[in-house]
């Protein structure tokens, strides 16, 4: 439990505000840090530290570089890492807030949730070569985190649910997702939105004050002269930013060349002004929660810290696209060093609760927003991501195996394609033979046997062999081969070489259709291996046809097959 008569300090590193915390003080300071010879460093600006009385070396815009192993380059030329600056920054800021005195031996710093281990283990290096802290190392803690502890005391989180923590910094916004039932760990990386922070704001409000004053006459704004007091707009138009948080309306001190006086400015023209960027804000919040897999009904409530919590619209904006209660308190720039101070007080190993108040839709006075803990631009979540790993591998589906035709099988028992490729050539060939026996049955002589013959204008006479039909015959399923004859001749007066083909009965055909009636073909077709066949080709000129009619010997009839052409009569 907190011990308040334990002295304890709570810091808080922004990229636009540093922050301390005590039992009875809060000290804010720009990052900047005025380097000296024979004393030790002060931070901030002059307006903000009167201990700024004599020059020094000034650096700037280190909180961005720590971690970075490319140092900060001054302009006397000596390098300075920017963890050791910032370590500086943080010793000469604790010792504001104590007033001088010693600093206490329980201290927790408050960093950006979004940086990596890198930068914050770079930063817990810079911190031991302090002497102050080099015996009593000072607890590192996320924003987030001490942000949380701070809300919890006031005015109090569900215990229950997720809690989407906005930290509206200088700087930009970060979104972590905290899981209250888990002792308010992150749930999800920390986002950070860099296109809604307090230095965009300033610089729209500015932009809004230049329209204004060019409508009454002319500027000329292009010198560097003009520089100053551009400047000085600025800061003016980042103090009544500050003021319409709790006013309605107020005026904006400028003095230009050609003009001098004050510009009004409402809360009307401020909302106006941030309407566009919020609601960019707003999709960012809903994407997160989609990414990281939390539905709206598992949104118990949402907790603003940072200067920008206390514009009006953020909070009414949150509200209403979100559909729950909106937490802050009445110091929101102050959340994340008041929550580090309590960890500090708490000690490193007391994680205990702080008894929770009811959840009102917490408003109330805020601080500038030049007073918020704000962030460094990077990104990086709280904890390391894991790898990432595809949604699933690439599998590569080997091509199913065609299935093989074995070649040692007869053609009659090859696939369906096959026979009936056969059986479409065997009808072809059929029909091409009945035609040619009628035509050379119109020719012979009356009464004259009529052979079962056709001639061709071809060269060569073709012999095919004919494959057994199925039986028991060892070797399976043997390829016999028939000796090529000659067939009979039929004198034809022709001056073209004669070719004659035997004409045989196809075999059957085992399918699981059934069987096509016998036909007779020609055997002019050349069966494909594997069935094995042999072709004799016998050629005969004109000169050796002789002119007589030869007999035509009898068909040798072949074994299984039903013989069904009649034997032509032999002649004298």
């Amino acid at each position: 439990m907190t011990d308040p008569s334990k002295p304890a300090l709570g810091l808080s590193v922004g990229v636009t505000t540093l922050t301390a915390v005590t039992a009875d003080r809060t000290v804010t300071r720009r990052p900047v840090i005025t380097l000296y010879r024979y004393r030790q460093p002060e931070v901030g600006l002059p307006s903000e530290n009167p201990a700024l009385d004599e020059p020094g070396l000034v650096l700037t815009d280190f909180v961005d570089r720590v971690g970075d192993p490319v140092g900060i380059v001054a302009p006397d030329g000596s390098v300075h890492p920017g963890e050791a600056l910032l370590a500086d920054a943080l010793r000469a800021l604790a010792y504001a807030a104590t007033a001088g005195r010693q600093l206490p031996s329980a201290t927790t710093i408050a960093h950006p949730a979004h940086w990596r281990t890198g930068a914050v283990e770079a930063l817990r290096r810079a911190l031991r070569r302090v002497p102050e802290w080099a015996a009593d190392e000072p607890l590192l803690v996320a924003d987030a985190a001490a942000a949380a502890t701070a809300l919890q005391a006031d005015p109090g989180l569900p215990t229950r649910g997720v809690i989407a923590l906005c930290d509206f910094g200088g700087g930009g916004t970060s979104i972590a997702l905290l899981d209250a039932a888990d002792g308010y760990q992150p749930v999800a990386p920390t986002v950070r939105h860099l296109d809604f922070s307090g230095d965009l704001v300033d610089q729209g409000l500015l932009a809004h004050v230049m329209a204004q004053l060019s409508a009454g006459g002319p500027l000329d704004v292009t010198g560097t002269w003009a520089i100053g007091s551009l400047s000085r707009l600025r800061a003016e138009c980042r103090a009544a930013k500050e003021r319409l948080s709790t006013v309605t309306v107020t005026a904006v001190p400028a003095e230009l060349p050609g003009f001098r006086g004050d510009v009004r400015l409402t809360r009307t023209e401020l909302d106006e002004s941030l309407h566009r960027s919020l609601a960019e804000l707003v999709a960012v919040v809903q994407d997160t929660l989609g990414r990281a897999g939390v539905r709206p009904a598992d949104l118990a409530a949402v907790a603003t810290i940072g200067g920008g919590a206390a514009i009006p619209v953020i909070t009414t904006t949150l509200s209403e696209h979100l559909r729950v209660p909106v937490v802050t308190t009445t110091r929101p720039a102050a959340t994340a060093a008041i929550g580090a101070a309590l960890r500090a007080a708490r000690g490193p190993a007391d994680d205990s609760a702080t008894a929770l108040a009811a959840l009102p839709r917490a408003t109330g006075r805020a601080l500038a927003w030049s007073e918020a803990a704000d962030v460094p631009d990077l990104a990086p979540p709280v904890r390391e991501p894991a790898a990432v790993v595809g949604a699933r591998p690439l599998v590569d589906f080997e091509p199913e195996p065609a299935e093989p035709v074995d070649a040692a099988l007869p053609w009659y028992r090859r696939p369906l394609s096959a026979v009936g490729a056969a059986l479409l050539v065997i009808l072809a060939a059929g029909a091409g033979t009945f035609v040619a026996l009628r035509d050379d049955s119109s020719a012979a002589a009356p009464g004259s046997p009529t052979p079962s013959v056709t001639t061709t204008p071809e060269a060569a006479r073709t012999v095919v062999a004919v494959p057994a039909p199925p039986g028991p015959v060892e070797p399976p399923a043997p390829v016999v081969q028939t000796q090529a004859v000659q067939a009979p001749r039929t004198v034809v007066q022709s001056p073209a070489p004669v070719t004659q083909t035997q004409v045989v009965q196809a075999p059957p055909v085992t399918t699981e259709a059934p069987p096509p009636p016998p036909v007779t073909e020609t055997t002019t077709v050349v069966t494909t291996p594997p069935p094995v066949t042999e072709t004799a080709t016998v050629t005969q000129s004109p000169a050796q046809q002789a002119p007589i009619i030869p007999t035509i010997p009898p068909i040798p009839a072949i074994p299984g097959l039903p013989q069904i052409f009649v034997q032509p009569p032999t002649s004298g």
